[in-house]
């Protein structure tokens, strides 16, 4: 029965001892590193990121309309909003798969233009107009 109370005892006083120690801070997380975009060297859009280029361009709407409407009720804080819009609209093509804001402006500006895309953007379910050339 001794030897009871005294484990007791000493798991107590351990236990103690444990709580009373000054935990250090853990080091905080290092943040991952963001990938870069980089235009592809024959300008050829993947079909998977013409994907998750269509999800990214759901979310950067939605995103526009909130921020104009934002713009709408706050004229005088065009410049914060505009930063603010910037940094969203990266985050949300991040968050659907592409590399960026970058990125997201390539396909819409440039891969568009390529006719060899087609097949990419027909597989994402999406259209795309190619330019007619006039003689």
């Amino acid at each position: 029965m001794n030897r009871r109370i005294l484990l007791s005892l000493f798991a107590a006083t351990f236990a103690l001892a444990a709580c009373n120690k000054q935990e250090e801070p853990l080091p905080a997380p290092a943040k991952p590193k963001v990938k870069d975009f980089a235009i592809p060297t024959d300008g050829l859009l993947q079909p998977e990121r013409a994907a998750r280029w269509r999800q990214a361009d759901s979310l950067v709407r939605l995103i526009d309309s909130v921020f104009e409407e934002s713009l709408k009720v706050s004229p005088d804080r065009a410049s914060v909003l505009s930063a603010q819009q910037d940094a969203a609209r990266d985050l949300a093509v991040r968050k659907a798969g592409l590399l960026g804001w970058k990125e997201y402006r390539w396909v819409l500006d440039e891969a568009t233009r390529n006719p060899a895309n087609a097949a990419a953007f027909e597989a994402a379910g999406l259209s795309m107009a190619v330019p007619v050339r006039t003689k």
